[in-house]
């Protein structure tokens, strides 16, 4: 599965993940025998993706040796979908829709962005107004035709679509979940009107109700397709080019892959596509060290994404918002905010400091990269500071300029709130550490989590710096820095497998459903599912069938999801679900009413291709009788308003069963570790740096 070529059935093979980031592309090439990883980072080159892409492979080609036939699997995170929705540049987009439903996305749910702010506005949505066409045709709720779809009025408003050179629609029809019977009429009166038009038909990417979901949600995937599809076919013949012998496989947002060819067309399933690789790591990190319940930092150049594990399993959701729009898809819960090495520190009009959610991104860069830079920046901070390396990182293929980040810190910072620099620098990173402890509460506290039964585990390029300060606010157990930290998510998505998620609502309670009707709708997904993971190169005995129901009591607006036992549907099985319904609403609000009804409003079915599974991490067995080795340097850094002596190790140095005292530096190509004092850190055989926490003196 995922190969093709004429390779060597005997020679060394490799996987590799690539994750694009908005300042570095990272790497993980791992051998498919052994195990042994190598990583590499380059920066992104955000106008052309694919450039950084194929930079880094030839890079690994040239420190490995290794030849693109070996390629057994590739998989990419990919920002492509998220930057073109985020920044607004999108394919011109035209909506189809019911007649009288045109205004659907500007109706939304009449709730207010920021409750308190009378200024606040929402964003434009993508599809302007004089871009939404509404057509003669009704179903109802239950899939019956009230009105038949006016195949003439379609042709000529097609036809208007053609004339406006748009090249990409969304069709979605009231109820069409109920029978896609008009849009698949719709469809076919496309595709001979407009020809080269991209077209998304909500029946097959959300056969969900709730109106305003379903249509942000199509249009937002007709908006993102052009581009994905450009950027993939793109980079699939560069790839061919060069000799790649593996299928290019897509990150998606709910922890699984997809081949190229279907990111081509449910592009909106790649937004959270990065990220999702991050989670992935967590999962690995919480079953190889059996700690269930993490919650993972991956802290970049331009964001930090945080999501909560528990159980060894991330929390998912189909209900989810970006740039504005919602999104109704399964998707890791990840949380993302504007918080990374890149973040810009200024001065609000009010006098505060405030930090992010702007970036310098890669170009120009925080101010010490030297690359025209003339905002300060947390990465910044962190070089006043001392913590990073005066002298360079990436091993030395990124030259540092302190006196640079020493000049903007003082002039944009220092000065204005008449301070002295390395306190302005560490003002720098208390605001930072400050939003980033907000985002944590969120996917916690506010959830009914205490953080204090977590280890967080904390990865990125500047995620290591900031961990031990926020676990340590927090009072959470430990904080876990894995092997390499610069490039986890890269090493994560190593582990996934290819996912398929379908859904149908199906509005019953649980308790009185018929389950001849409830199997029924099982079957035809699963059918379809199967007919997916077969052209996709599957067995049978390769897939993996996962049922479950989006539940509430009766006239709640939100719902929950509930795990549904495999097997024939029977009536105890609903019972069973109904059952288990309420424990989860009481686990989650507080209470249950268990004698009232539970309804059944969604049926999904999460449908797995296993991939060959991901070779066992190295182990080692710690050696406590080996002396820790000589710290590699010496570095002033401030700590507290001091200037502390603190040894610089070589993470490489560092073997299973050492034991260093902070405060302490631990270097490596992708990340620093910064150990605070009253801290004590120790590598374990699977070469994580997990670091205990004392209190504050």
């Amino acid at each position: 599965m995922g190969t093709k070529g004429t390779a060597n059935a005997m020679e060394r093979g490799y996987r590799l993940g690539v994750d694009t980031g908005g300042t570095f592309t990272d790497f993980c090439l791992m051998d498919d025998t052994s195990g042994h990883t190598v990583v590499a980072k380059v920066p992104s080159t955000p106008d052309h993706p694919a450039d950084a892409v194929l930079s880094g492979i030839q890079a690994l080609m040239d420190s490995v040796g290794f030849r693109p036939r070996q390629l057994r699997f590739l998989i990419h995170g990919t920002t492509v979908a998220t930057n073109t929705l985020l920044e607004r540049t999108g394919a011109p987009t035209a909506l189809l829709t019911t007649e009288g439903f045109e205004d659907v996305l500007h109706i939304g749910r009449q709730d207010r962005p920021a409750l308190y702010d009378f200024r606040a506005r929402r964003p434009e949505p993508i599809v302007p107004r004089r871009h939404r066409f509404g057509l003669p045709e009704r179903v109802l709720h239950n899939g019956e035709v009230f009105r038949p779809l006016d195949t003439q009025q379609t042709e000529h408003i097609c036809q208007a679509i053609q004339a406006l050179g748009i090249r990409s629609v969304a069709v979605c029809l009231i109820h069409a979940y109920a029978n896609p019977v008009h849009e698949q009429a719709v469809r076919s009166i496309l595709a001979r009107t407009v020809p080269d038009a991209c077209i998304t038909l909500s029946s097959e990417v959300l056969p969900e109700f709730r109106e305003y979901e379903r249509t942000s949600t199509v249009c937002v995937n007709a908006y993102v397709m052009p581009r994905v599809r450009g950027y993939v076919a793109d980079l699939e013949t560069r790839l061919r080019s060069l000799g790649a012998s593996s299928d290019l496989f897509i990150m998606q947002s709910n922890g699984g892959v997809i081949t190229a060819q279907t990111a081509c067309t449910a592009s909106a399933r790649t937004l959270l596509s990065g990220p999702a690789g991050g989670a992935l790591m967590g999962v690995i990190l919480s079953r190889t060290l059996e700690t269930p319940d993490v919650i993972t930092l991956d802290m970049g150049g331009t964001s930090t994404d945080i999501c909560l594990i528990e159980a060894s399993i991330p929390r998912v959701t189909a209900a989810s918002e970006i740039g504005g729009c919602p999104i109704r898809l399964p998707m890791i819960d990840i949380h993302t905010i504007g918080a990374g090495g890149g973040s810009i520190a200024r001065i609000d009009s009010g006098g505060a400091l405030r930090v992010g959610p702007q970036s310098a991104g890669v170009t120009p860069g925080p101010a010490c990269y030297g690359r025209g830079g003339t905002e300060p920046t947390v990465t910044d901070a962190n070089v006043v500071l001392g913590r990073l390396s005066p002298a360079s990182l990436l091993a030395g293929a990124m030259p540092i300029q302190p006196e640079a980040a020493k000049q903007v810190v003082y002039e944009k910072i220092a000065r204005p709130l008449g301070m002295n620099l390395e306190r302005a620098a560490e003002g720098i990173l208390e605001v930072v550490n400050a939003n980033m402890l907000r985002a944590i509460r969120r996917v916690s506290v506010e959830r009914g989590y205490d953080p204090r039964r977590f280890s967080l585990v904390a990865f990125g390029g500047a995620g290591p710096l900031h961990g031990a300060a926020l676990a340590r606010s927090l009072d959470m157990r430990e904080v876990i820095v894995p092997p390499c930290p610069g490039i986890a998510s890269a090493l994560g998505m190593l582990s996934a497998n290819v996912r398929h998620d379908y859904v149908q609502t199906n509005i019953t309670r649980a308790e009185t459903a018929d389950p001849d009707t409830v199997s029924s709708v099982f079957t035809g997904m699963e059918a379809r599912a199967k007919e997916q993971l077969s052209r996709e190169g599957f067995t049978v005995d390769g897939m993996e069938m996962i049922r479950s129901a989006d539940m509430r009591y009766p006239r709640q607006a939100h719902e929950l999801n509930v795990p549904l036992e495999g097997g024939v549907v029977s009536r105890w099985m609903l019972c069973r679900a109904a059952s288990r319904f309420h424990d989860l609403h009481e686990a989650a609000y507080g209470y249950a009413r268990r004698t009232a009804p539970a309804e059944i409003v969604n049926l999904r079915l999460a449908a797995v291709g296993e991939l060959p599974a991901l070779p066992r991490l190295p182990e080692a067995r710690p050696d406590a009788a080996a002396p820790v080795p000589s710290p590699a340097g010496w570095r002033r850094v401030v700590f507290e308003g001091r200037r502390v002596h603190t040894p610089v190790y070589r993470r490489d140095a560092l073997t299973a069963g050492h034991e260093i005292a902070g405060p302490a530096l631990v270097e490596q190509l992708d990340a620093t570790l910064w150990i605070p004092p009253r801290c004590r850190a120790h590598r374990d055989r699977h070469g994580n740096i997990r670091i205990r926490l004392s209190e504050p003196r």
